[in-house]
């Protein structure tokens, strides 16, 4: 029995081995949720609704506009006039319901880019129906102030 070297691994010392080496396992890619670890993941932030027109800073700027001119007309309603009493609350009534419908077109506008972009627009949807109904009544009551209670019975 011959002694053999701990690194000779059965060889002759000096001899040389030409051939393939063995294939050493390589380690698995951790994976996250399906994406390997070593992916840079790189989130985008979704731009915010800034419309050309935006129709809710329009609405306002229409309610500021119908409410200075309600007290106006307020004020000389005071003097004694029926006319202008009538016109003040009509007025009011009519700017908030203006400004409503420019609200429920902001809207409108709103919905279309969320689904274009993929967000949620039940929202938006629920608003829009709220304003839409708001300037519903809003006009009602301003009709109501304009005609006078004596018309209607």
């Amino acid at each position: 029995m011959e002694a053999q070297a701990p690194w000779g691994g059965g060889q002759q010392p000096g001899q040389v081995t030409i051939g393939v080496p063995q294939p050493q396992p390589q380690p698995q890619p951790q994976t996250i949720a399906g994406i390997p670890a070593t992916t840079q993941v790189i989130y985008v932030q979704a731009p915010a609704f800034k419309p050309s027109p935006n129709y809710r800073h329009i609405s306002y700027l229409v309610l500021g506009i119908g409410i200075v001119l309600s007290l106006l007309f307020s004020f000389i309603s005071g003097m004694g006039s029926e006319i202008a009493y009538r016109l003040g609350n009509s007025m009011c009534c009519g700017a908030v319901g203006i400004a409503c419908a420019l609200d429920a077109i902001y809207y409108s506008g709103k919905s279309s880019w969320q689904q274009q972009t993929g967000a949620d627009t039940s929202g938006t949807t629920i608003g829009m129906i709220a304003d839409i109904i708001f300037a519903v009544l809003a006009f009602g009551i301003a009709l109501l102030y304009l005609i006078g209670p004596e018309y209607l019975f």
